[in-house]
């Protein structure tokens, strides 16, 4: 039995059809009313089957004919990673709260990065008001959330930033902010150390020229690390956070070595994925076997460098496989959804930042205890299971330690079941190269 689920909206665009609004780039599929009608009961609650008896009721149709146009019209839109086919339906679960929530507080930001996954670019018409803001702060505190990551857009170019970060502090949580540094100065480093706030700045170059061509700003280089150098002369513990691409891939050795020379504690890998703004810019992606000889670089680096080098994906398959073996209806369990889910600029409550797009339910409209345990997408998503995964990842021997890893990577290629794009075991196992 299949389940399909059809996430994404539909718009009308006059008469009976109306237009799938996909978050893939270029997507503008035009659908007819039995076409939108399909969609519309692709729930992932639903088998084939009763979509079939419903789309007969509602059509006056026969079985036959009414199961090869819903069956060929699904999947087509399979294919093309609109509609997403299960063979289990999803679950609905009483969910413990998220350990952390990443919060975009706002869009606005002062560089356009080629890999950016929200294009962020200018303030959003409706971003969250201070008051909303607070209000959902003292929520997470009532739920029990822990931790708080501020990121945007550039949160510090949020005027009421401080106010909210210092509401979350008070009321108990530990603050995390992601930054690309630019607003940083003498005295917001201070009041960052007061907070106890952990930081991550991105930094994805060792020049103004390798880290113009990425951020799209040469002098914003010089600014990242005076920022970097104002917080950790103010005594914060600093994170850097570079994504690899063809654009610096090369360069990792000479970052090290700038960054332990402005006293910075930990480096962070972060793969590059082609979604947002980073999808018209996917020939920057490194190909898996590439990741992996920047990964296995790392690795050694470690035994040399006092800078911190954090796990990376894919790491345990440097070392041997475990020797337990994974059931098929294990969860996933990515962490999106579970331990921690993202709220966009506009409210949204969404698994990851990667999955804009989808039918996401909105904290203006509903608290956000409501929508962590009630959002059908949450649910879906917490619903995936090993068993799902389609490919070489199903026989892996590393598939208990990775759970096929991030799903955003392949929801990116619109591949959301397929073994992991990123992963170099696949393709070497495989012998094919990811498709882009």
């Amino acid at each position: 039995m299949s389940y399909p689920y059809f996430p994404f909206r539909l718009d009308s665009v006059g008469g009976k059809d109306q237009k799938v609004l996909s978050p893939y780039d270029g997507d503008k599929i035009k659908v007819n009313s039995s076409g939108a009608a399909i969609l519309r009961l692709c729930n992932g609650s639903r088998s084939i089957d009763e979509i079939v008896a419903m789309l007969c009721d509602k059509f006056k149709s026969t079985e036959a004919d009414t199961r090869g146009l819903a069956e060929g019209f699904i999947g087509k839109f399979a294919e093309r990673g609109i509609v997403w086919v299960k063979n289990e339906k999803m679950r609905w679960f009483d969910a413990p709260a998220p350990e952390s929530v990443f919060w975009e507080i706002t869009a606005e930001c002062n560089l356009k990065c080629l890999h950016c996954i929200v294009s962020a670019d200018k303030k959003q018409h409706n971003e969250l008001s201070t008051d909303d803001a607070l209000s959902l702060i003292s929520q997470w505190q009532a739920m029990g959330v822990r931790d708080i990551t501020f990121s945007g857009g550039e949160p510090l170019m949020r005027g009421d930033f401080f106010q909210l970060a210092r509401a979350t502090k008070d009321q108990g949580m530990t603050i995390g902010l992601a930054t690309n540094g630019l607003c940083v100065t003498p005295a917001v480093a201070a009041k960052l150390r007061e907070l106890e706030a952990g930081i991550q700045v991105s930094l994805d170059g060792s020049t103004a020229e390798i880290y113009g061509g990425f951020r799209g700003n040469k002098q914003a280089f010089s600014q990242a690390l005076t920022g970097i150098d104002h917080l950790v002369e103010a005594g914060n513990e600093v994170t850097v956070g570079m994504v690899i691409s063809k654009n610096n891939q090369e360069d990792i050795s000479s970052m090290l070595d700038l960054l332990e020379a402005h006293g910075v504690k930990y480096f962070r890998l972060i793969p590059f994925i082609p979604f947002g703004r980073g999808e018209a810019n996917s020939e920057l992606e490194l190909s898996p076997s590439q990741v992996k000889e920047v990964s296995a670089y790392l690795i050694e680096e470690r035994k040399n460098r006092t800078i911190e080098i954090m796990q990376l994906e894919f790491e345990p398959t440097f070392s041997a496989p475990p020797a337990n073996k994974i059931d098929a209806s294990t969860p996933v369990e990515c962490g999106g959804a579970l331990h921690y889910c993202t709220v966009t600029p506009k409210g949204e409550v969404l698994p990851c930042h990667y999955f804009e797009g989808v039918v996401a339910e909105n904290v203006k409209d509903k608290s956000f205890s409501q929508i962590w345990k009630g959002s059908r997408f949450l649910n879906y998503f917490r619903s995936m299971k090993v068993g799902d995964i389609k490919g070489y990842c199903g026989e892996c021997a590393w598939l208990s330690v990775c759970r096929s890893g991030c799903k955003a990577a392949n929801f990116s290629r619109r591949k959301l079941f397929d073994s992991n794009v990123h992963c170099w075991i696949v393709t070497e196992n495989t012998g094919l190269a990811a498709s882009k």
